[in-house]
């Protein structure tokens, strides 16, 4: 979803405006250093039209040695001027790109962390990371080092053309024959560079993705031994890489060659008509020597401009990659005046509910369901049945698109996030832990709770016995994803963080389903505690899990088909008893 209504050049200048101070310093140390740098072919014009001469007429004076002194400390303190200003530029340059950068992907991180699940399902981890990172990275270069080389470049091509228009306009003008030809070709070859670039770019995160999945699943890799077919298919997007690489690095050259081949015609032309003209007395030896200076200097703005265009068409195309994904809606969005509460009640009711995910033949109509304040509520059904949306819907991951979910009769879409989250937790079939101590993995939930909150709520998740075995205890870091434990150690700490939030409602989506007998076991004995006075919605295929709930729901095609207790349901209902002797008996 791409929406660019608003300029690049403009959404750019917003980052840039909290800087505008700093710019400006760094634009009048350009400034500065623009005029200074034609010191060397105004000194080159004076010593060969002035101080020679002069030197020549007092040679007799011993003292006549002191020009020439005075001449080149003059020069040297110009060039060390020069030397403390680029230092300066290049600092604010620094400091102002990135700053720029950290703001970029301090919104883009922002704005990835608000977007709906759906957004998820559409782009690849890799390829996201790959925008945040490297695509952001280029926009850095756009700051620190090609709008730098632009404005300086700019400023000395102006303060060259004043001085060349003085010696002598009607060289400066046959010089400048070849100029306009080089705007075209600079221009074309940008918009080209800008094409290629995204390719390029695209490329990438391709690429990023790729290995980011295979790295994630190297177990079930080695497990098969596919390493031989995942290298393949990684080689194949290297090889499509190599090649827009080599189209990039080829027109890159290109560009700058043609631009070179030009600016020295203009040079060949020039000396042609000025060894005539110092020959006639139309000219001094000083002026051409200045002008043949400054006409080769004109060489290297152009060419330097020519570059800097195609690097800025090519990193425009980044731009546009990070905008698209600042640009991408936000779903799921908190109303403007949101409605807070602090401890609800936990009942939860789909009214007339309508959902269906894109791209997909699921679709939920006319649904309804409530679930009383304090009940356990276990949903079982068929693989798509509609299990996990109702979470998704209850979590507010997604919204209906008709009807509505409510929470003690409010609106989950007028609730703030912030009483939403306070009131609903989730632990999933998947636990996610942090690379980080087993404290702030149970703290997560709550920052702010004491070491005594966090012990307690790891006993009443039957994992602080475990912890206090290990060397570090509490400080343990687990690793990445909690790689250290096992599944059913992950899931107990997981269901210690929800303790330590204490939350009215609980939602529990399959959060034993891959786990031993034993890992069960002590997970069963913690929920016994944890969901005492609590709502709670358990998606489950365990038979043990779904026996200890109020009431039990069956789900197919995205409706209820019937509900009741263990009991009810294994006599009257076909689709359960099949799903309790074919699923729920064999997981138990």
């Amino acid at each position: 979803m791409k929406s660019m209504k608003t300029p690049r050049a403009r959404r750019l200048w917003a980052y840039l405006k909290p800087y505008l101070r700093m710019e400006f310093v760094a634009f009048l140390a350009m400034a500065i250093i623009a005029v200074l740098q034609l010191a060397l072919p105004a000194s080159i014009q004076y010593m060969i039209d002035s101080l020679i001469p002069a030197l020549a007429a007092d040679s007799a004076d011993p003292t006549s040695w002191h020009k020439s002194a005075f001449f080149a400390g003059a020069l040297i303190s110009v060039y060390v001027i020069i030397l403390l200003l680029s230092w300066l530029r290049d600092y604010l340059a620094a400091k102002i790109g990135g700053s720029i950068i950290a703001d970029i992907r301090s919104q883009l991180f922002e704005h990835l962390e608000l977007v709906s699940l759906r957004f998820y399902q559409k782009h690849q981890v890799g390829e996201v990371m790959s925008r945040m990172m490297s695509d952001v990275s280029r926009i850095q270069d756009l700051f620190t080092n090609s709008l730098l080389s632009l404005l300086t470049n700019v400023l000395f091509l102006i303060g060259i053309l004043i001085y060349l228009f003085s010696l002598n306009w009607y060289l400066t003008l046959i010089a400048l024959i070849p100029l306009p030809v080089t705007i075209y070709l600079t221009h074309r070859y940008g918009l080209k560079m800008n094409t290629i670039s995204r390719t390029l770019q695209e490329a990438v995160a391709e690429l990023s993705g790729r290995v980011q999945e295979r790295l994630v699943g190297i177990k079930t890799i080695k497990a098969f031994g596919r390493e031989r077919e995942e290298r393949e298919r990684v080689d194949t997007v290297l090889d499509r890489l190599k090649v827009v690489y080599i189209k990039y690095s080829v027109n890159q050259s290109l560009a700058r060659n043609f631009v070179q081949i030009l600016s020295f015609a203009g040079v060949i032309v020039f000396l042609s008509i000025g060894a005539y003209l110092v020959a006639s007395g139309s000219m001094k030896l000083g002026q051409l020597m200045a002008f043949f200076v400054l006409l080769t200097w004109l060489n290297m703005p152009i060419q330097a401009l020519a570059s800097a265009n195609v690097e800025i068409q090519g990193i425009m195309a980044s731009v546009d990659r990070v905008f698209e994904y600042l640009d991408y809606k936000r779903e799921v969005v908190e109303a403007p005046s949101p409605v807070s509460i602090t401890k609800a009640r936990g009942v939860i009711v789909f009214d007339k509910v309508g959902f269906s995910y894109e791209e997909q033949s699921f679709r939920m109509e006319n649904f309804n369901l409530t679930i009383a304040a304090g009940e356990k509520l276990a949903i079982v059904g068929t693989s798509g049945g509609g299990k996990s949306t109702i979470v998704n819907l209850a979590m507010r991951f997604y919204d209906p698109q008709q009807g509505s979910v409510t929470l003690d009769g409010i609106d989950l879409r007028k609730l703030s996030f912030q009483s939403l989250r306070d009131n609903i937790a989730l632990v999933d079939q998947d636990p996610l832990l942090f690379n980080a101590s087993i404290f702030e993995n149970i703290a997560y939930s709550n920052p702010a709770a004491s070491r005594e909150e966090v012990v307690s709520a790891a006993r009443v998740a039957n994992i602080h016995d475990y912890i206090e075995s290990l060397p570090a205890g509490y400080d343990t870091v687990v690793g990445e994803r909690g790689v250290t434990l096992s599944g059913g150690e992950k899931q107990r700490l997981c269901l210690a963080r929800a303790v330590l939030k204490d939350p009215p409602v609980l939602i529990l989506d399959e959060a034993t389903s891959a786990l031993d007998s034993i890992s069960e076991q002590l997970i069963q004995q913690a929920l016994d505690k944890i969901l005492l006075n609590k709502t709670a919605i358990i998606v489950a295929h365990r038979l043990s899990t779904v026996q200890r709930a109020d009431r039990i729901i069956t789900m197919k095609g995205g409706a209820i088909v019937d509900e009741g207790t263990h009991s009810e349901l294994m006599s009257r209902s076909s689709i359960y008893r099949e799903l309790a002797e074919k699923q729920l008996v064999k997981a138990s």
